[in-house]
């Protein structure tokens, strides 16, 4: 197994599927979360709805362990793939903002590039300096990831 992270690609099959309704609900609660520090406005998409079959990427530990997703969907994993290593040349402009979810253990980030989301993390976590340290390990991992 490779000490470097790495991006999975994943599609789904509708937007009904199930596993992309978890993703979505777990967007939203970042999204919808108590920004903690500096706020950076959130903008999201004119329309949500999407067309079969969509995409979305997984940035992977060398472990398997997610660190982080795409906040964006993709119509396929080619536009997916072409994303991240657009974003991987703007890491450094990317700003971090952490939230704080419903209850006092549950803290998550999301990254932005010009005022936009383009990445969260991959799941909540039980203090602010947990996801603080998350944010910046992973971003620093994103640069260099294997795509």
């Amino acid at each position: 197994m490779s000490g470097v992270p790495s991006f999975a690609f994943v599609t789904f099959g509708s937007a009904n599927d199930r596993r992309f309704a978890g993703w979505t609900a777990f967007r939203d609660s970042i999204r919808t979360a108590t920004a903690l520090g500096d706020s950076v406005p959130v903008a999201m998409p004119a329309s949500t709805s999407v067309a079969p079959p969509v995409g979305i990427w997984r940035l992977l530990a060398s472990n398997n362990r997610e660190l982080a997703r795409s906040w964006i969907v993709y119509p396929d994993c080619a536009a997916a793939r072409e994303d991240v290593t657009r974003l991987q040349s703007a890491v450094s402009s990317l700003a971090v903002t952490v939230v704080r979810g419903r209850s006092a253990t549950e803290y998550g980030w999301f990254a932005t590039l010009d005022g936009v989301p383009v990445i969260s993390s991959g799941r909540w976590f039980g203090a602010l300096s947990t996801s603080a340290h998350s944010a910046a390990t992973t971003l620093a991992d994103f640069a260099h990831a294997t795509v």
